[in-house]
């Protein structure tokens, strides 16, 4: 009798360890979500995430100052939004597959190659936050069918694409002039170089080149010469840009939510990948100060689709 008391009392305690296991088990979370900064466009991208993944799946989101909290109950996969939370991950202990949000293809190849440095590299994908430079030219096109002899300004991450943009400026038979800009200092000087030589510049998103502090230069220089700038977000549309071709915070959170799907499913990242929806944003009031006539957001938008089916 003594024996079946402690038999009893042995499966009781077995089945009280499992279910604690399973208890931990399931409220881990799937998911982990780092914000770089609590803003709009890195919530928007995090909370669509949340919202396409079936609420079993346990996402949390965190701010990439908070990451220490992490390393107790490692998630089954991490996303990065922007480049704070993709640094702070990249240098973190947590031992889980990376899916990176709203970097270029250019910082998303360095970080991946970085991490293979380590003697146990983690498994990188990600959604790029730029668009196919062939869809980029197809969008000049589209707006400005004469334009043929296509302006960039190459910074020190931009400048690793030369040779798929000069490839794909010959697939559309198009001309590539390209100067390369070593630092603030030699913007003035490059753009009084490349200016007269093109007929359109495009805005490639090199931080280096492209930021807070001198795009309303490069914009104004650009105005004064006669020649409309193509961004690649809709901020730089209303900054005045004629145009841009861009994916939504939204956009990037759905395809990325899709990819953490097929993970979860096969059980590896599907590959890095361009975005596959975007949007269009105009400026039709500086277009008509430049003599140009564009079309409205949504018709250019249905003629892009029918240029790009994805």
């Amino acid at each position: 009798m003594r024996r079946l008391r402690r038999l009893v009392s042995l499966s009781i305690y077995a089945l009280a360890i499992l279910a604690t296991a399973w208890s931990a088990r399931a409220g881990a979370n799937e998911v982990t979500v780092v914000i770089s900064e609590d803003t709009p466009t890195y919530r928007d991208v995090a909370n669509t995430i949340r919202g396409r993944l079936a609420p079993s799946k346990g996402v949390s989101i965190v701010k990439a100052a908070a990451l220490d909290g992490l390393k107790l109950k490692p998630p089954h996969y991490l996303v990065a939004v922007g480049s704070q939370a993709a640094q702070a991950l990249a240098t973190s202990n947590l031992d889980a597959p990376m899916l990176v949000t709203l970097l270029p293809k250019t910082a998303v190849d360095r970080l991946i190659a970085e991490s293979r440095k380590d003697i146990n590299p983690r498994a990188i994908s990600a959604v790029y936050l730029d668009q196919p430079i062939g869809r980029q030219f197809d969008f000049i096109r589209l707006i400005l069918p004469e334009a043929t002899r296509i302006g960039v300004l190459l910074g020190s991450e931009s400048g690793k694409q030369y040779a798929v943009l000069q490839a794909a400026a010959l697939e559309k038979r198009m001309r590539l002039v390209a100067q390369s800009v070593g630092g603030e200092r030699e913007l003035a000087p490059t753009l009084q170089r490349l200016l007269p030589e093109i007929d359109v510049l495009l805005a490639l998103p090199d931080p280096a080149v492209f930021n807070a502090g001198t795009i309303q230069f490069i914009l104004l220089a650009s105005y004064r010469q006669g020649l409309p700038l193509i961004g690649f977000s809709a901020t730089y549309v209303r900054a005045g840009a004629i145009a841009s071709l861009h994916s939504t915070p939204a956009h990037i959170g759905e395809q990325a939510a899709d990819m953490l799907t097929a993970a979860m499913r096969g059980g590896a990242l599907p590959p890095p990948q361009y975005p596959r929806q975007y949007a269009v944003a105009t400026n039709p009031h500086v277009a008509r100060s430049l003599g140009i006539v564009i079309e409205s957001e949504e018709a250019m938008l249905q003629r892009m689709r029918a240029l790009d089916p994805r």
